[in-house]
């Protein structure tokens, strides 16, 4: 166990301090020490600033106070990264806590210049965390954001496991990004947590990112995470990817998977533990999820499309097919600058129904930008997906059709990267 007191994070402070000690007087800012380190809370949960490196390093230093019982707490650091040179050993964060407690930031993004280095905290016991923003480049000048997300107090709040043993307790997650933590005490034969995520299809990547303690020295991997993907045609579950360790030092792992698929669905979380006796504490950042679509209706013609945007990400409908075609109209705002934009049109209740006659139409203005026609994913399940990437922003109609005559279909459409 690790004690708590304050004065164990004072050590912490003075020791760190001895590293600052040979930076140039100029480049060293108001908390360039553990000692000058700038207050972050639930309210002042993020702050923007500029580190000029050093070979012997540079720092930044904020503190802020977690709150335990295994919520999650996110950190993010985000800046340009289009600097030569730059890496996570050159620029990157560490977190310090009582009596010896550190955890080293891990690369999660790299998009259009700026990267994202990330760590979820989860511990049973509150202390108070030193961040550690450091730069090793020489002379090199980076602007970077820091934030915090999860802290007591804040509008950002993470799931916490509990009673969710079963794959019927899972417990249900319903936001496009999740923090997620909780702690788990291995057994020869498993223990496990579930969770449930909701998937948009179109090929887009979700990321699922678990940082675990302690580090397991033995062989292979005692502990970690499954997803498995739940199929609406056979009924059953299918392994759809495992976690593998990315990053390691000794006191924490970290442990990544992305998934890409075809078409949308809901996603089991599993988190495993066959350490026996020994009990690990984990936090779980997963991106590129949605919320649940919702009924759309009225939306028969152009004039009553509705529009998906990061307010409503998806919707459901259905469609009775017939020789001249049965419509659903959706808008789509695209926000250009070469990001990538996903649709996905996932089809239900397709048995006897031709693919030829599903799909949808993506018009610019007048003009047929593309048409996506219905494709078995592999596993029964019929899904269309258009994914797009310009410079230029455009608004886009989404034509969802059904020209099979006399078969009624239900659908669930997604789209990931409007604005």
């Amino acid at each position: 166990m690790y004690s708590l007191t304050r004065s164990s994070i004072r050590i912490v402070l003075a020791l760190l301090s001895c590293l600052v000690l040979f930076a140039p007087s100029a480049a060293l800012a108001a908390n360039s020490t553990p000692q000058t380190a700038t207050p972050m809370s639930a309210a002042k949960n993020s702050v923007s600033a500029t580190l000029v490196g050093s070979t012997g390093g540079a720092y930044n230093f904020y503190q802020f106070r977690y709150q335990g019982s295994g919520a999650p707490v996110l950190v993010t650091l985000t800046f340009n990264s289009t600097f030569e040179g730059t890496s996570s050993q050159a620029f990157g964060f560490n977190l310090y806590g009582p009596s010896g407690l550190s955890y080293q930031g891990t690369w999660t993004a790299s998009n259009q210049g700026t990267s994202t280095i990330q760590y979820t905290l989860s511990n049973t016991a509150s202390m108070d965390m030193l961040v550690q923003v450091y730069n090793y480049t020489a002379g090199m000048s980076i602007d970077y954001n820091l934030s915090l997300a999860g802290l007591s107090g804040g509008s950002s709040t993470g799931i916490v496991a509990q009673n969710n043993g079963t794959p019927g307790q899972a417990v249900s997650v319903n936001t496009i990004n999740a923090s997620l933590g909780g702690t788990l005490k291995g057994e020869p034969g498993g223990a496990f947590h579930y969770f449930t995520l909701l998937y948009p299809g179109g090929n887009s990547a979700a990321t699922i990112t678990m940082n675990a303690a302690p580090t397991y020295n033995g062989q292979g991997q005692a502990y970690g995470f499954n997803v498995y993907r739940n199929n609406p045609v056979s009924g059953t579950t299918t392994l759809v990817s495992t976690s593998s360790v990315s990053a390691s030092d000794v006191n924490s792992e970290t442990l990544s998977t992305t998934i890409s698929q075809s078409s949308a669905g809901s996603y089991q979380l599993q988190v495993f533990n066959y350490w026996p006796g020994q009990t690990i504490t984990y936090g779980i950042n997963a991106t590129g999820f949605a919320t649940s679509a919702h009924p759309a209706s009225g939306n028969t013609d152009g004039a009553h499309a509705i529009v998906l945007n990061s307010a409503r990400q998806g919707a459901t409908g259905s469609l009775t097919g017939n020789g001249g075609g049965a419509f659903n109209y959706y808008l789509v705002n695209y926000p250009g600058s070469n990001s990538t934009l996903s649709i996905s049109v996932t089809y239900g209740n397709t048995a006897g129904v031709p693919s030829s006659g599903l799909g949808f139409k993506v018009y610019n203005g007048s003009t047929l930008q593309a048409t996506a026609n219905a494709q078995d994913d592999g596993n029964g399940v019929l899904s269309a997906v258009y994914n797009y990437v310009d410079p230029d922003a455009a608004t886009f109609g989404i034509q969802v059709y059904d020209y099979a005559p006399n078969n009624s279909v239900t659908y669930t459409i997604y789209q990931v990267g409007s604005r």
